[in-house]
């Protein structure tokens, strides 16, 4: 199985430079570039930083709308909004609700990904009242397209897909006016202690936004 993308900040800034050299050795995973696509991407990227060492203090700022590249995916957050009605969605207890974060997701990999690599893509959190799924320590999302509910997973390389990553919310609680979302990134590698299957690990918070949430039914008001 070939290797993940290049880094994320790398990418960017090969998209800022235009270098078209640049731009589609980045689209190659590294194992698939090799010694001479590495030494073409450092000399097309040494213009905008490529040799320099990266610093950061802690994780970027997530804007909605944008693309980001969060290794397996490059992910759009577009809204967060709360409903208790959502056909083909079941919640543990009637009266709680979803809070649905609303997103484009695309696998920048060279192979299929299995959702539970995307539910660890994002997160949320300043949120009291998030209901914990069984055999969980922490809230996770069921990622569902938005076409028809159904499962992602798996991610398909290439393709784009509009998702939901909904997080069962305690109907005892009010619904939240705002919450922070974190995008995740993954890095390919092996288990220590596996030490055998090289696979997608360690999740690592890149991106964070404080984002509002709104009721669902003022976008359906909206559209109709």
């Amino acid at each position: 199985m070939s290797g993940p993308a290049a880094p994320p900040d790398l990418r960017a800034r090969a998209r800022r430079s235009g270098s078209k050299v640049a731009r589609r050795v980045l689209d190659q995973p590294l194992r698939r570039i090799g010694l001479g696509g590495a030494l073409v991407l450092l000399a097309a990227t040494a213009a905008f930083g490529g040799l320099e060492e990266q610093t950061q203090d802690g994780p970027e700022v997530l804007t909605v709308g944008t693309p980001v590249d969060v290794a397996p995916f490059e992910l759009t957050v577009h809204r967060v909004v709360w409903t208790t009605d959502l056909p083909g969605q079941y919640l543990s207890d009637e009266g709680n609700r979803w809070i649905a974060v609303v997103a484009t997701v695309r696998n920048t990999s060279d192979a299929g990904v299995l959702g539970g690599t995307l539910r660890d893509a994002l997160t949320l959190t300043d949120v009291d009242g998030l209901v914990t799924q069984p055999g969980t320590i922490e809230p996770t999302p069921t990622v569902t397209l938005l076409e028809d509910g159904s499962s992602l997973s798996p991610v398909q390389p290439g393709l784009t897909y509009e998702a939901a990553f909904l997080f069962e919310h305690d109907g005892s609680a009010p619904p939240p006016t705002d919450a922070t979302v974190l995008l995740q990134q993954h890095t390919w590698g092996t288990d220590s202690l596996e030490g055998v299957t090289t696979r997608w690990l360690r999740p690592t918070t890149t991106l964070r936004g404080h984002l509002e949430v709104r009721e669902a039914v003022s976008d359906a008001g909206a559209d109709a």
